[in-house]
């Protein structure tokens, strides 16, 4: 992420105290992994986000964009922290992948500085996440017109992962390549409204100086409902 520690949730550290009054609190696990996923995902459906102003900005103006759509609001000075509600209920209905810019001005609305991050909802983050290994097996379908794509270095055999791409290339000859800076995350995949059509998708994930690459196959089908995903 990009400037944008202030987006993830607070890391809590348990704290030992030594003492004859005291007792232990029990261990929190603390991701201190660069570029990990868990910096990114959302475990709440209510997230506060916070920020320091740069110096001579006097208003800022939030955009998130998310694969079904926009949300824009705008801040004055004396503001430093927004609550976003993510989805409307405990557990989200979709998944969807989230970027985040903070754009800051000055007095003649000329932009001064911008922070930008991602975060991604995925049901496994609230609930458990059933895994399905037969093949052939109907739950591979039930992938609508969007999908949220997994990343992840830790996948490979080396430690000297860098560059991820995720390359999509459609029965028709069109091809779409990926670039992200982190070398773990989500990639928001919007096939419906974005000229993507029916047909089938091969989709290839590598990393610089790994050789092994991760394929898989994807199929929209005509009616524009199912994606059946091996």
């Amino acid at each position: 992420m990009s400037n944008m520690r202030w987006i993830a949730l607070a890391a809590v550290v348990a704290a030992k105290i030594s003492s004859a009054w005291a007792v232990s609190s029990d261990p929190v696990l603390v991701d201190a992994t660069s570029g990990s996923k868990h910096w990114e995902t959302v475990f709440t459906n209510s997230l506060q986000l916070w920020w320091t102003w740069p110096t001579d900005a006097v208003q800022a103006e939030l955009t998130i964009m998310g694969m079904t759509g926009t949300l824009t609001t705008n801040f004055i000075q004396n503001v430093s922290d927004y609550v976003w509600c993510a989805f409307g209920t405990d557990v989200p209905s979709s998944e969807d992948v989230y970027d985040l810019t903070l754009d800051f001005f000055n007095n003649g609305d000329v932009l001064i500085e911008a922070w930008t991050g991602r975060l991604v909802v995925v049901a496994g983050a609230f609930n458990g996440t059933a895994v399905d290994a037969v093949e052939a097996s109907r739950e591979w379908q039930r992938v609508n017109a969007t999908a949220v794509v997994p990343y992840d270095a830790a996948w490979t055999t080396t430690s000297n992962a860098v560059c991820p791409q995720i390359l999509i290339a459609k029965d028709d000859g069109t091809v779409q390549t990926n670039v992200f800076g982190n070398v773990s995350g989500y990639h928001g995949w919007r096939l419906k409204g974005c000229g993507w059509g029916y047909g089938t998708f091969d989709l290839t994930l590598s990393f610089a100086n790994v050789t092994n690459v991760w394929t898989a196959e994807v199929k929209r089908l005509q009616d524009g409902t199912a994606v059946n995903i091996r």
